[in-house]
């Protein structure tokens, strides 16, 4: 337990006692107190954070834990290699503390094996080479038994669900039908106290055929060892949003008298209900855990817009019928909300490099706040469009030269400032008064429902970049080959695709898309910002345009770095002026960097999974 929630929980128990004592009729203090302690307690209470995504492209290895397993690990290895051969990947086996020779039987078969010098326990065993794994570079844990129970054949359907969804914990689902009864009473059991600690239903917590993404997964701070860990990690995992997906598995349950297991039912049953009761308690008595995070599928973030649908119709009223600056008073009181309770993850790499010297709550407080007015404007202006504010250009000849032919172009902008209220004002040429504009449609997207509310005559056209199975680049590149604009941000992931920059001074991750989307099409690339000066002017900034044409005398991967740290450099400079207009949650720094220039998709599977743990 963390010391923020001792601390809560001793005030909470010091309150009660003193509300206990007090006379009916005594001193008001009492109650001061117990309010200041509710407060307290929820204001420390904040939500999970979200824990850290895995790096992309997914580099997966198989992880088996053994324990006194030598009849059968031997064979059990022969065929995950077997298996893993064809996939580029290793199997590595943590030996925990065997007496009977298994590691060295684990090593015969082809294994890279870990020892503990004594038993540790399951948990512990697969906590360890999770980490040895995270530091050889994978980004995933295919994690069976040794015992033979689990099929290795299987482990190509594992590796295809991580690398369509790396972000979930991919579960094994037995048929238990020939298994003994205990079994699948033993499993009804564990699922309904699942259900219990976070409201999710999994359709075999007990299997332990799974597939983890190792980043997420080692931030949980589990506290388990040994059999209790697997139920542990699955509660803390829907708890912080990381989805459990079920995938089903074969499995063998040998006669009694050949079975081999060190599942002891009367101690390890002991264990696992103990952590269940600690786990129950803990929902109870922390305020986080009341509403866990739905188990949704994501890629890199989630597009899904935050607030309620209510609460959009009610600011979006206020615009209507009172006026922007009313709904801007609105939004920005909701706006307070978010400084304590808010995810702090996707902000802390931000405020770190651009706002070191001021307090982060603060900062966080005026982001915030002009996040919340930039949706407001962004409503203002969808209902009057351009002449809803002022605007200052710096580099307006940068379109009138740009547009001089009738070829299409690139507007490429960021999560800082507010690019929206930006689209249409410019009077140099017709095409970018209605773009085409390239992002994701989400399920639960209010922002779209403001577009259609738009007048016609300034309504940018859509390109969902997620419901064109695929063919949205293909779209993209007719528009702009029949001269059209297209507007896109450069700073979120969208697909494998991917290249290393400098931004503000450390390696971050950006799409490669724009770059190869111009250079196919072969339009200028001009990097654009809006931003906000006072209530109601903004500041419009345009690069350079960029000329993205390949070079067949330098490699492509070259060229396309090249473009995109421009692009951080221009984006590097407008944040530093305008630092409290960034906007972009997802934290650009959180992930570790591929190699410096190339695309990083283009590294294989199999040169991951050939380099040595160091342990």
């Amino acid at each position: 337990m963390r010391l923020d929630r001792i601390l809560v929980t001793a005030l909470g128990t010091l309150v009660l006692v003193l509300w206990l004592r007090a006379p009916v009729h005594g001193p008001v203090w009492p109650i001061a107190l117990a309010l200041t302690g509710a407060v307290v307690f929820l204001l420390l209470a904040r939500r999970v954070p979200w824990p850290a995504p895995p790096p992309s492209p997914a580099r997966p290895a198989v992880l088996i834990p053994t324990y006194n397993n030598h009849r059968s690990i031997g064979d059990v290895v022969t065929r995950a290699v077997a298996a893993c051969a064809p996939l580029g990947i290793k199997v590595y086996v943590v030996d925990d503390g065997s007496t009977d020779g298994s590691g060295a039987v684990a090593d015969d078969a082809g294994a890279t094996v870990f020892s503990h010098a004594q038993n540790r326990g399951k948990g512990a065993a697969l906590l360890t080479g999770m980490k040895a794994l995270a530091r050889a570079g994978c980004t995933h844990a295919i994690c069976l038994d040794a015992d033979g129970q689990h099929h290795p054949e299987d482990i190509p359907a594992f590796v295809a669900a991580v690398r369509a969804d790396p972000w979930a914990i991919h579960a094994g689902v037995r048929d238990l039908s020939t298994a003994p009864g205990i079994s699948r009473f033993g499993r009804r059991f564990s699922n309904f106290w699942i259900w219990v600690e976070t409201g999710w239903r999994v359709a075999d917590s007990q299997c332990g055929f799974r597939a983890y993404p190792l980043a997420p997964v080692l931030a949980l701070d589990l506290g388990s060892s040994r059999y209790d860990l697997e139920v542990e990690v699955l509660t803390r995992a829907l708890w912080s949003g990381i989805a459990v997906r079920d995938l089903p598995c074969l499995v063998t349950y040998p006669p009694k008298a050949e079975r081999v297991t060190s599942f002891r039912p009367f101690v390890d049953n002991t264990r696992i209900t103990w952590v269940n009761i600690k786990l129950i308690a803990e929902r109870i008595l922390w305020p986080a855990y009341w509403f866990p995070r739905p188990g949704a599928s994501r890629s890199r973030w989630d597009p899904t817009s935050r607030g309620f649908s209510l609460g959009w119709r009610l600011v979006l009223g206020v615009v209507r019928g009172l006026g922007r600056k009313p709904a801007t008073l609105l939004a920005r009181a909701v706006s307070l909300w978010y400084v304590p309770f808010a995810p702090r993850a996707g902000l802390q790499g931000y405020l770190a490099r651009v706002l070191p010297q001021e307090p982060a709550w603060r900062a966080r407080a005026r982001i915030y706040g002009n996040f919340a007015e930039a949706l407001v404007d962004r409503m203002a202006w969808a209902q009057s469009g351009p002449s809803a504010f002022r605007y200052e250009r710096e580099g307006a000849e940068v379109m009138v030269e740009a547009f001089k032919n009738r070829q299409g172009a690139i507007l490429l902008s960021s999560h800082a400032g507010n690019i929206e209220c930006a689209a249409g004002p410019d009077r140099n040429d017709e095409r970018v008064k209605i773009l085409h504009i390239l992002r994701f449609a989400a399920a639960v997207d209010y922002g779209q429902a403001v577009l259609a509310s738009m007048d016609p005559k300034w309504r940018p056209h859509l390109i969902a970049v997620n419901r064109a199975e695929g063919y949205s680049a293909l779209t993209v590149l007719r528009v702009l080959r029949e001269g059209g604009v297209v507007a896109m941000h450069g700073d979120r992931l969208i697909d494998e695709r991917i290249v290393t920059v400098d931004l503000l001074g450390a390696p971050c991750r950006v799409p490669a898309g724009p770059w190869l989307l111009a250079a196919l099409a072969r339009v200028p690339v001009i990097v654009v910002g809006c931003f906000k000066e006072d209530s109601d002017t903004f500041q419009v900034v345009s690069s350079a345009p960029m000329t993205c044409v390949f070079d067949r005398k330098r490699p492509r991967e070259e060229q396309i770095a090249a473009w995109a740290q421009a692009y951080a450099d221009q984006i590097g400079t407008w944040v530093t002026r305008w630092p409290h207009q960034w906007y972009n949650f997802h934290d650009l720094w959180s992930q570790e960097p591929g190699p410096a220039g190339p695309v990083a998709s283009t590294r294989s599977q199999t040169e991951v999974a050939d380099e040595p743990i160091v342990t």
